[in-house]
């Protein structure tokens, strides 16, 4: 095998093995400033916020109004009445029917 296929698979397996070790050796939770915990625990939404919503703009790109709809249809009904089924559903009900106008 090539050095440099080498050398980048070791970076991807350090870069992957540090975030997760590093909680063990610095002690985590006991450690962390509260700021910094707050900030933590909001991490896994925002960085699921940047993965979903440039989804939503490009996924009908004639109309892009279907898919934002899709997830204020989706965030009302979730918000309303929680779950995941519904908000699921309702998101697909009104991106069908903004389609097919």
């Amino acid at each position: 095998m090539r050095s440099d296929i080498v050398m980048i698979i070791a970076g991807a397996a350090l870069a992957t093995y540090l975030p997760r070790a590093i909680p063990f050796l610095v002690g985590f939770p006991e450690n962390i400033p509260g700021f910094l915990r707050r900030l933590l625990a909001v991490m896994p939404v925002a960085a699921l916020g940047a993965l979903i919503f440039p989804a939503v703009l490009l996924s009908f790109p004639e109309r892009p109004v279907a898919g934002i709809a899709g997830v204020a249809a989706a965030a009302l009904v979730a918000w309303v009445r929680g779950g995941l089924i519904i908000p699921v559903l309702s998101s697909i009900a009104s991106a069908y029917i903004i389609l097919s106008l």
